[in-house]
């Protein structure tokens, strides 16, 4: 029984030893994390939920018009849509560490 045991208890540790081992090429890509806010143009009012559209994925505001995404360490390009609100879109420099702000405009 104390072998069925010990044998047990080595196979889980094998097993929580290995489960972090994942090599794809796509988790070595490099990667940068990016935040801003998303105002009214003419009020200052952050704009919540808010759908901000960064290469294949789309990330939503807070209540207070933040967002933050992760995204490639190449130049991109975001549209901010919401309702009631001009689509907007707005170039990404990922090697700049300032707050993007994005001011919508009323339809």
């Amino acid at each position: 029984m104390k072998k069925l045991y010990f044998i047990l208890v080595i196979i889980l540790f094998s097993n929580i030893a290995f489960a972090g081992d994942n090599n794809n090429a796509k988790d070595k890509e490099s990667s940068k994390l990016v935040f801003g806010k998303i105002i009214d143009k003419k009020s200052g009012e952050e704009i919540a939920g808010a759908a901000v559209k960064i290469d294949d994925k789309i990330v939503y505001t807070d209540l207070n018009g933040n967002f933050s995404a992760s995204i490639s360490t190449k130049q991109t390009q975001a549209i901010v849509t919401s309702i009631s609100y001009n689509d907007t879109k707005v170039n990404i420099d990922p090697f700049s560490y300032s707050k993007i702000v994005v001011e919508l405009e009323s339809k």
